[in-house]
């Protein structure tokens, strides 16, 4: 995940915590004015709150709306008459999704002058999403140009929850603009869940930018633990910038545990990115852990790229194990997309064992891809075994995607009867996911038995999902002693849909799939049926009761 994602979720979900606070469902009385902010009462149970710490300057306004408008930019901005009628209107709209849609996009084209004179119709909105959606909306409009006040207004709301997600709505605002004196006011609160809150909101912010002084804020607030994601963005952008600082950072200040193991893998794989050589140095002087280790194995797939002897030489000072060959096969597979043949090359000089194993199976895709008659030809040299199925299962998808009747006779040419199997139905169900026509006359081709009956089920039920009026055609046209797994493989698919007559008054296909496999195997079709999860009425119609 880039930083700015990262950083992206961790504001998300900030403001997730702050919106999951239990609402009062009570509405306050609507006032006849809102031209100016609502002040509560000791007796309505307003807080004493912080006064600003310094607010932030004015800006000169203007009727351009903010760039990220939920309307079309050439929607007119509305006068606060025009939106008070346009807002009664919304409150109309019977459909919820399309009247919250519509009241965010009037309170969008309000400038930022203007929200102090209407921000308090808000209070007429009885749904949350609503309520929240569009106070929201015109804070974050008012704090624009205005963010001190803005932020006094929401200081002053009753409700705790709506008081709380306004607050990180305009901070947030404040802290791109003016993030010194945002974090100066987030820090004058009193200790405690609001003042941790505000002083996150701001670091989110702050953190893209200058990760170390987000770093040492964090610190100062004592919340360099905090499990809510922001530390790890914040070294996820220093290793950006700085990976060095960063692990040393991260290795002095992080208390060990999982946390501390989360960011340095953040870091390390970062630092993989821009110069692995150098984060593979950095690792190898790391105390031989389990987070040593993982880092190792993700950096030496990055190092295969640009240094891929090097990658080896790194997964190599892995004790041999589960994770050295992992490892290894991070390698094969990164090294296989920037030069095959040398991937190769390394691949088979290796011995026999778990190591090989793991890595044949991470190239065997790139391997398939470029050169699918090497591939099975070395697949077949293999023993027989999950790393030899795994290589002719490549083979079977990748040669049927470029010529499916070479695949199909190919996996039909294998001496081993497990290994013909399995790539005989890997090739197949590509070809029949292409071209389902050709794939079945394909299948008459193939000799009777056991593998033919199988794959003509799988086929049919395959088919029936795409084009189930097709594949039950194909069934009828069937040879007799042929339709049977056809039949069933339709069946199993549609039965799970009520089987409603077709509008000219035939069957439908669900009870045509049936009394076509009662016709071909009595004896199977009403064990199946009788066994199968259905509704009875369904049964019996299957069953033409």
């Amino acid at each position: 995940m880039k930083p700015r994602e990262l950083l992206l979720a961790v504001a998300l979900l900030g403001l997730g915590a702050v919106l999951g606070v239990t609402v009062d469902r009570a509405r306050r009385p609507v006032a006849s004015t809102a031209n100016a902010p609502h002040t509560p009462t000791a007796r309505e149970g307003a807080r004493a709150v912080p006064a600003l710490g310094r607010p932030p300057a004015r800006r000169t306004e203007t009727a351009t709306p903010p760039v990220d408008r939920l309307t079309d930019p050439a929607e007119p901005p509305l006068s606060t008459a025009e939106f008070t009628i346009a807002f009664a209107a919304a409150r109309l709209e019977s459909n919820p999704e399309l009247r919250l849609r519509k009241l965010l996009e009037l309170a969008s084209r309000v400038v930022p002058g203007d929200v102090p004179a209407i921000i308090g119709l808000f209070e007429q909105l009885g749904r949350r999403a609503e309520r929240e959606g569009v106070l929201a909306t015109l804070l974050n409009q008012w704090a624009s140009a205005d963010a001190g006040a803005a932020l006094r207004y929401a200081q002053q709301l009753i409700r705790p929850a709506e008081r709380k997600s306004a607050v990180a709505s305009v901070l947030a605002v404040w802290a791109e603009a003016d993030n010194p004196a945002a974090l100066t006011w987030a820090e004058s609160l009193p200790p405690g869940p609001a003042r941790n809150e505000a002083i996150q909101s701001v670091l989110t912010a702050l953190a893209d930018r200058h990760p170390a002084a987000a770093f040492a804020a964090l610190q100062r607030a004592g919340l360099a633990a905090a499990r809510n994601g922001l530390p790890e963005a914040i070294f996820q952008s220093w290793a950006a910038m700085d990976p060095a600082t960063a692990a040393a950072q991260a290795c002095t200040h992080l208390a060990a545990g999982r946390q501390r193991d989360a960011v340095l893998q953040l870091i390390a794989s970062t630092w993989a990115n821009s110069n692995p050589a150098a984060a593979a140095a950095w690792i190898s002087q790391q105390p031989d852990n389990k987070a040593r280790r993982e880092m190792l194995i993700n950096v030496a797939g990055e190092l295969a790229v640009t240094d891929p002897r090097a990658a080896v030489e790194l997964a190599l000072s892995l004790s041999a194990g589960p994770g050295q060959n992992q490892a290894l096969g991070n390698i094969a597979s990164r090294w296989a997309g920037v030069d095959l043949e040398g991937a190769l090359t390394w691949v088979k000089q290796l011995p026999a064992g778990p190591a090989r194993d793991q890595t044949l199976v991470n190239l065997s895709h790139e391997w398939a891809q470029a050169n699918p008659r090497a591939a099975a030809e070395f697949a077949s040299t293999l023993p027989p075994g999950d790393t030899q199925n795994s290589l002719l299962s490549a083979v079977a998808n990748q040669w049927a995607t470029a010529d499916p009747a070479a695949a199909l006779k190919w996996a039909q040419s294998l001496p081993d009867e497990s290994a013909r199997q399995l790539a005989t139905s890997g090739a197949f169900a590509v070809w029949a996911a292409d071209a389902p026509e050709q794939a079945a006359a394909a299948l008459n081709s193939l000799p009777p038995g056991p593998a033919r009956r199988s794959l003509t089920l799988n086929f049919a039920a395959s088919w029936a999902e795409a084009d189930a009026a097709a594949a039950a055609q194909w069934a009828e046209r069937l040879p007799p002693d042929q339709q049977s797994p056809a039949w069933q493989g339709l069946l199993q698919v549609l039965a799970t849909e009520e089987p409603t007559p077709s509008p000219d008054g035939q069957p439908s296909l669900a009870e045509r799939a049936a009394r076509g496999w009662l016709r071909a195997d009595p004896a199977a079709a009403r064990a199946w049926i009788a066994s199968a999860a259905l509704p009875a009425g369904v049964k019996e119609k299957l069953l033409g009761k």
